[in-house]
């Protein structure tokens, strides 16, 4: 048995804290998807659903029901914001959005995917405050949404009031401007 590493880091309020912990995201998809035990995975998800070689939308398809069948959603600690690896969360095979869009951004990208993370906000009163998270992947030119933590199809996004759509990038991530 591994013993997991923690690392506790304070992490600013309001906006900025935000963007720090997507930014640590980011980070966790990137190292996930060069780990190649999270790599060999994917390959055995893409076997046991029968996609074919070079088959994109089928790789995509068999990784986000696979997410979503052997997943469980679940809360973090009760105040606490806290973070798995792609590695970690394929031995827990538990976690809430954040932990969901590293697993699914890591196998992606590991497998050749482009992925970006788009951050959510639902509150009329409160603009740009986001809440939630998840990813979306490139296919043939197209950005399709890949919520795991709904009982909804692939491409289905939350209706959100406030976006930021965050690439993800080797020197780290960018955001565009807020969108509603």
């Amino acid at each position: 048995m591994v013993r997991p590493r923690i690392r506790v880091m304070r992490v600013p309020k309001g906006p900025r804290g935000t963007l720090s912990t997507a930014r640590m995201i980011a980070c966790l998809i990137r190292s996930g998807a060069k780990d190649f035990y999270v790599r060999q995975k994917a390959i055995e998800i893409f076997r046991a659903y029968g996609v074919p070689a070079k088959d994109r939308w089928g790789e995509v398809c068999a990784l986000f029901d696979w997410v979503r069948r052997n997943v469980r959603y679940t809360r973090d600690i009760f105040r606490v914001e806290l973070l798995h690896s792609a590695r970690r969360m394929l031995e827990l095979c538990a976690g809430d959005c954040d932990d969901m869009t590293i697993l699914l951004g890591a196998l992606l990208i590991s497998t050749g995917h482009p992925v970006r993370m788009v951050l959510a906000g639902f509150r009329p009163t409160k603009p740009h405050v986001y809440s939630h998270i998840y990813p979306e992947v490139n296919v043939r030119g197209r950005w399709c949404a890949l919520d795991a933590t709904m009982p909804r199809p692939i491409g289905w996004a939350p209706p959100a009031l406030w976006k930021r759509i965050c690439e993800i990038n080797p020197e780290g991530m960018t955001c565009s401007s807020k969108t509603r």
